[in-house]
């Protein structure tokens, strides 16, 4: 079998997002792969789709 290097099993999975919390206005992260962002001060969890309707719906 072929050995290859997996450049995703090292990367960080976490990407901080342009968005606010909707509970504490603390710094969201995105983890991409299961479409949620994460709060980095209350660790509250939201869909991305939750954060973007309403990032759009206070424009």
């Amino acid at each position: 079998m072929a050995e290859f290097e997996n450049l995703y099993a090292q990367a960080n999975p976490f990407v901080r997002a342009h968005f606010d919390c909707l509970n504490c206005g603390g710094k969201l992260w995105e983890y991409a792969i299961q479409d949620r962002m994460v709060c980095e001060d209350c660790r509250e969890l939201f869909d991305s789709s939750e954060i973007f309707d309403e990032s759009i719906a206070h424009e």
